[in-house]
């Protein structure tokens, strides 16, 4: 996210054809972006679980072994921060260049942080140092979203295996990650999805239900979807708080907060790399495996599907013979950063 020229090269009725397997990858191409990549001069191992971009130039990822990595230059150089944990890292999220939040999961890591339950990291340093609060009960906290240094909610993992039990809830703290509260929302059980546009809330609840909080989690409404009974909400993306799109087993649309939605014939089942710059043209990048014997599908490329009418249509690339993007932030509408080691990619407008 080398600066490629980003020009469609034209496709079939189906936007896909065959890409030789042998040779180097080739750069993705976004009409309308650049894309630029660099090689990082450090092992992830194996790959970075969330990354948060506080501005244009200075952002984190967090990963496996308690790590956690900054740039102050749009990911030209990383510097590793003394997280002093080795607990596998979840989600992070910054309020500001100082405050930030980090938290980790209660299980494979390899010193006496093993036993304490699961973790909440917090630094006022810009992460030179960081203070810890375990939570016994919980086995992961994810999706962390603060408003203000004491204000946030986070999607929380209990102990699993209890009859009668769900083992994960959406929870709201007031004191800045030192104890959380269950909100009582039935969320949808393999959600790990918590969006949040300008401080407004979505999270996909069961039975085909969007909830949704203008004032940070204290009081929710309810978006009802035309999902059919077996499927559920499974990503949403929102350009504005009227324009948005969900994922189930189809793709739909609302252009008036969800009172009303429309299914769209999307060249692509499930949101990837989705991202729209402005009302009207977005695009999603979608990975392409298939398995041709053995445990493991066969990485075959990626195709780049685009829009310029809200969705309407859309233009598709062949099959690009590329290295996806993998885990994806975009810091403001024209700018975003992507990470899949060993390289780190730029994505710009043009």
């Amino acid at each position: 996210m080398l600066v490629v020229s980003m020009v469609f090269i034209g496709c079939n009725d189906k936007g896909i054809t065959p890409v030789e397997e042998q040779g180097d990858f080739i750069p993705i191409q976004i009409d309308g972006w650049e894309i630029s990549k660099s090689e990082l001069d450090f092992e992830v191992d194996p790959m970075p679980r969330d990354m948060y971009f506080i501005n244009a130039t200075t952002g984190y990822f967090v990963g496996y072994w308690g790590e956690i990595y900054k740039t102050t230059d749009a990911g030209s150089s990383w510097q590793k921060q003394n997280s002093g944990t080795t607990l596998q890292l979840y989600s992070v999220f910054f309020l500001d260049e100082n405050t930030g939040f980090v938290s980790g999961r209660a299980m494979d890591c390899l010193d006496d942080d093993c036993d304490k339950g699961c973790l909440l990291l917090k630094t006022i340093d810009g992460g030179k140092t960081w203070g810890k609060t375990f939570f016994k009960d919980y086995i992961d906290i994810h999706c962390l979203h603060f408003f203000d240094n004491l204000n946030g909610v986070a999607i929380i993992y209990t102990e699993q295996g209890i009859p009668n039990t769900k083992d994960r809830f959406l929870a709201k703290t007031s004191d800045g990650g030192n104890s959380w509260n269950s909100i009582n929302l039935d969320i949808f059980y393999a959600t790990d999805n918590l969006y949040c546009f300008d401080n407004i809330l979505f999270i996909a609840g069961e039975n085909q239900k969007v909830f949704k909080s203008k004032d940070h989690g204290n009081n929710w409404e309810t978006i009802d979807t035309p999902l059919p009974a077996w499927d559920n909400v499974q990503r949403i993306f929102f350009y504005n708080e009227n324009i948005g799109y969900i994922n189930g087993s189809n793709i739909y649309k609302t252009i008036d907060g969800g009172l009303n939605w429309k299914m769209i014939d999307f060249p692509f089942s499930y949101f990837e790399t989705f991202h729209f710059y402005n009302e009207t043209e977005g695009f999603n990048i979608k990975s392409v495996s298939e398995y041709e014997g053995g445990d493991y599908p066969t990485y075959k490329g990626c195709i780049v599907s685009q829009t310029n009418d809200g969705g309407a249509t859309w233009k598709n690339s062949p099959l690009i013979y590329s290295y996806p993007l993998g885990l994806t932030y975009f810091v403001q509408p024209d700018l975003g950063y992507a990470i899949n080691p060993p390289y780190f990619f730029k994505v710009k407008r043009k």
